[in-house]
């Protein structure tokens, strides 16, 4: 483990390198070659992870692709930021202090491209949300939550206010508050009323304690969103195309990898905090993440491919919710020929 410092912070980091005795691609870049020299050409690239070591699409995969020397494959040297909670990867990305991060929705990237944000989404892996609303099992009707304490985390994601709405939610009548504790359990202890939560988290952990809630989700109510978009700094995909082409290339490469071999990726990413076992919930999480992608990415296309049709809905939603004046046009905010580029078909071009 190194450390990297940058604009005035220092993050826990890891380069790109191979781990002995993983599973490899034979196949690698001829070196000297026009696509090596390109790649090599773009120096370090740093991956701001949002969430850590978490076993997430667009995360452990990533990782993975580390420690599988799938980047090393293509000549490039890829290093892992765990960014602080403190800290936003999107402003990392946007100053170029990090080239790349992952993790949020479509509408998180137009929030913050309608701030001036200097990034780009080079990839979308489902176009279905992760968020959902946890209660207690004696709220029936989201209507109940009206004149009571619904927590979010930073923000109330836009799709959660849609689903409101269309459960016939007044939601200027619902309380809201920030929760910076990220502790499932105050939803319980009757703290909160309802509570923002991935569905790929929060419920794992009441479940595993024998706690009693309801999950209610924006697919339920029929309103759409994305999970998982990648973004990159606008000025780096410019003058670097082919090596964030080959960036998403390795970590869908390794996305794939994983989805085979879940423990072993797993391994990997409890090795990297010092542990000898992963958390009991990073399997389940990863199994349930992965199985949105597999199940909502565009059909016909392989994973990570993006279009603007697919973030519409959003860019409609965070106007009309006020989450922003103005929608980026999506045309710019996106660049959709470079995850398509990796495809033939849904099969992934592997040199």
């Amino acid at each position: 483990m190194v450390a990297l410092l940058a604009a005035g912070l220092v993050f826990a980091s890891c380069s790109s390198s191979h781990s002995g005795g993983a599973a490899r691609s034979t196949s690698t870049l001829p070196v000297g070659s026009a696509e090596c020299t390109s790649n090599r050409a773009a120096g370090t690239i740093h991956f701001a992870s949002p969430f850590g070591y978490d076993a997430s699409p667009g995360i452990m995969d990533v990782y993975a692709a580390i420690q599988l020397g799938y980047f090393s494959d293509l000549c490039l040297n890829v290093d892992f930021i765990n960014v602080p909670f403190t800290e936003s990867p999107y402003a990392l990305v946007s100053a170029g202090t990090a080239q790349v991060t992952g993790s949020g929705s479509a509408a998180d990237v137009l929030a913050t491209l309608s701030n001036g944000s200097n990034l780009v989404g080079v990839a979308t892996y489902a176009d279905t949300s992760d968020y959902a609303l946890l209660t207690r099992p004696d709220v029936t009707s989201l209507t109940q939550l009206e004149g009571k304490l619904l927590a979010y985390h930073t923000s109330l994601p836009v799709v959660l206010t849609e689903m409101l709405v269309k459960a016939g939610v007044d939601v200027t009548k619902v309380h809201t508050t920030n929760d910076t504790s990220y502790n499932p359990e105050l939803l319980i202890q009757g703290k909160f009323d309802a509570l923002q939560a991935y569905q790929s988290n929060e419920p794992l952990q009441l479940r595993s304690k024998g706690e009693k809630f309801t999950m209610w989700t924006p697919a339920q109510f029929g309103v759409d969103g994305t999970f998982n978009v990648m973004v990159a700094n606008r000025d780096f995909v410019s003058a670097h195309r082919q090596a964030m082409t080959d960036f998403l290339r390795a970590e869908f490469h390794a996305f794939s990898y994983c989805n085979a071999n879940v423990a072993t990726c797993v391994g990997y990413l409890a090795k990297a905090q010092g542990s000898a076992t992963q958390t009991p919930f990073a399997e389940q999480e990863w199994k349930f993440e992965s199985g949105l992608v597999l199940s909502h990415h565009l059909p016909g296309a392989g994973v990570g491919v993006e279009t603007v049709a697919e973030w519409t809905p959003e860019a409609a939603a965070v106007v009309q919710y006020k989450r922003v004046s103005s929608a980026p046009d999506l045309t710019t905010a996106e660049d959709t020929t470079i995850a398509a580029s990796l495809y033939h078909g849904t099969t992934l071009i592997w040199p």
